[in-house]
């Protein structure tokens, strides 16, 4: 039997751990330091992701390791109108990660934009199953922000979704979903 406590089990997202992982392989891409060389210069450009409509009442919670109960349970709140909703934080600036880490408020951080959608379009981003150009333009995902700096770094903003896309990870509601 597994411990549930092991943070060496797989990385499961959304997480403080898949966060992190997030953070190294950014910072670890050549690529990605290339073609975002002078975002976040002269302007803001940390981000807010904010995944709603998560399907915490379908989870088997008790199955979960402790850090994630933990998390579950400090940084998610339920709405009326979007469902359960979680907030992390990734600081971008110059081709590199400056830090990201799960928020309870976006009051929390001094933001430049804030990318929002359903969690079901955040795993298809991470699936690969459609690309965050596509999905900002379809209307899947909302940004508070300059689009026109995004659409100027598009390259980047590509590579980041690919970066994610490329992690070896599971969905909470997935792995633990009940009966």
């Amino acid at each position: 039997m597994a411990n549930k406590d092991s943070t060496t089990d797989s990385l499961i997202f959304p997480s403080q751990a898949w966060f992190s992982t997030y953070e190294d392989r950014i910072n670890e891409d050549d690529e990605y330091e290339e073609i975002s060389e002078g975002w976040g210069v002269g302007f803001n450009g940390d981000f807010i992701f904010e995944l709603t409509e998560m399907p915490v009442d379908e989870m088997d919670i008790d199955a979960m390791p402790t850090y994630l109960q933990e998390e579950i349970t400090t940084y998610l709140r339920e709405t009326d109108d979007r469902g359960y909703v979680g907030l992390a934080y990734l600081g971008l600036e110059d081709g590199e990660c400056t830090g990201t880490r799960l928020v309870e408020s976006e009051d929390e951080v001094d933001n430049g934009f804030h990318l929002t959608a359903t969690t079901e379009k955040w795993k298809s981003l991470l699936k690969q199953e459609q690309g965050i150009i596509d999905g900002l333009m379809s209307g899947d995902f909302e940004l508070d922000g300059d689009m026109q700096k995004v659409l100027q770094y598009s390259d980047a903003a590509v590579r980041l979704t690919d970066l994610a896309g490329s992690l070896d990870d599971e969905f909470a509601d997935e792995k633990f979903r009940r009966g």
